[in-house]
């Protein structure tokens, strides 16, 4: 994994646990002393290995809404709760990178997907079991997904990662995953507060997004500075 540094993470005053240490003190305590970016790296690019290992990872050829010859790839695998409420909560994690600035956000999201990228370059066949999936995310059947296609999607500066919100099956149905964005909350300055996401180990997987694959090559119909805008303001994708 790549070395990680960061300046602009936010302090113990603008990213608080007050209220997931009245109700879990336990988990208040590890976010509290949660692992460095690079650390978190790391943890990320094994729990990819582990779900390559077990099996669970889900692959998708998604098509475009509006060009549906346009596809992109969906990567999602399992990282269990403890690795979920780090990645999303911590004062190290995901959200507050994007929250210090938005282009230390953006950052820390493509060294995440190179990070994947080399991952799944190394371990993935040149045939990749799937779904193909339409533009509102519903099973059209298997696919049959070409590692190229897979490793040519996941273009740092373009793929996205997110908490999955419709688990793709190998047997073509699409589960819906609880949000977990309900209970205490994280405080910021400003007195502002974030939801802080939360899920039990069954439903807690990373959804990585590529980029769509069109004719002048790779895009996303949704700018990611505009992205990056709503997380650092509302800790939303």
């Amino acid at each position: 994994m790549p070395q990680h540094s960061c300046s602009n993470l936010p302090d113990e005053l603008s990213w608080r646990f007050d209220q997931i240490s009245s109700s879990d003190p336990d988990r208040a305590s590890a976010l509290e002393i949660a692992g460095s970016p690079s650390a978190l790296l790391d943890a990320i690019g094994s729990a990819l290995d582990e779900a390559l290992t077990t099996g669970d990872v889900r692959f998708g050829r998604e098509q475009g809404a509006s060009r549906p010859d346009d596809c992109r790839a969906v990567v999602q695998f399992r990282v269990g709760a403890h690795l979920f409420d780090w990645f999303f909560n911590a004062r190290t994690g995901y959200r507050a990178h994007f929250r210090g600035q938005c282009e230390s956000g953006m950052r820390f999201n493509s060294e995440i997907i190179a990070a994947l990228r080399l991952r799944l370059d190394a371990r993935l066949p040149d045939i990749v079991p799937g779904r193909q999936l339409n533009g509102r995310f519903e099973d059209c059947g298997q696919a049959q997904i070409p590692k190229t296609f897979v490793i040519a999607s996941l273009t740092p500066d373009l793929s996205k990662v997110w908490f999955c919100t419709k688990l793709i099956e190998s047997d073509g149905v699409i589960i819906d995953l609880l949000l977990g964005v309900v209970g205490p909350r994280i405080l910021l300055d400003h007195d502002e507060s974030w939801a802080a996401p939360y899920r039990e180990d069954d439903g807690a997987w990373l959804d990585i997004k590529g980029a769509f694959l069109g004719k002048a090559g790779p895009y996303q119909p949704k700018n990611p500075k505009a992205r990056a805008q709503t997380l650092q303001t509302r800790g939303e994708a």
